[in-house]
């Protein structure tokens, strides 16, 4: 009737190790074979289950993480759209709250406005100064560079200067309009075949 168990393994459940997996000539048959039997030398001392240790967080911190994110997002967005972000319902308050109670802050804040204008007029004041140096230099070394400079070629050069030539228009005799169009006309073709080659 009651037939003694047979001997030998049926699946081997009991028996499966992944240590044998990562050592097995089919490793990748088998899923998650690449986390639960890591081989090469990348994974050595290496913690592939980094994503899934010390997770501390509970449902309610994840979810305000999410949400702080989606606000992140929406304002970027309006921004990108020109539109001004939403004003956050515990900063505003937060804030004008803590200027009204401490005047210490309002002082100190007046105070770096203050030293800012300072600055900004002492640059300003600096540059000016600095533009008008300029011009000056430039006015004095050009009326200075232009006589060194005629002083200059008179004493070195033996040459002769050169005269300087009239740029006045020639007038041809028997070159009139007509003769003008014509050439004209006849450069316009010559562009025109040379264009289309």
């Amino acid at each position: 009737m009651f037939e003694p168990v047979r001997g030998g393994t049926r699946g081997g459940q009991a028996e499966f190790k992944w240590s044998d997996v990562s050592a097995d000539k089919d490793r990748e048959n088998y899923l998650g074979h690449s986390i639960n039997a890591p081989t090469g030398r990348w994974q050595k001392n290496k913690d592939v289950h980094w994503y899934n240790r010390d997770q501390t967080d509970t449902d309610l911190e994840r979810r305000e993480e999410i949400r702080k994110i989606k606000e992140a997002e929406a304002d970027a967005l309006a921004v990108a759209l020109g539109f001004a972000p939403e004003p956050k319902k515990g900063e505003t308050s937060a804030s004008k709250g803590e200027e009204g109670t401490d005047p210490q802050r309002a002082i100190e804040k007046e105070e770096k406005r203050r030293r800012k204008e300072e600055k900004k007029a002492r640059k300003e004041e600096k540059r000016a100064k600095k533009e008008q140096r300029r011009l000056e230099r430039s006015e004095r070394y050009a009326v200075e560079d232009s006589d060194y400079r005629k002083d200059r070629h008179r004493s070195r050069s033996r040459s002769p200067i050169p005269r300087r030539r009239e740029t006045r228009p020639v007038e041809r005799s028997g070159y009139d309009s007509d003769e003008r169009e014509r050439e004209r006309e006849r450069d316009r073709r010559r562009w025109d075949t040379n264009a289309r080659r």
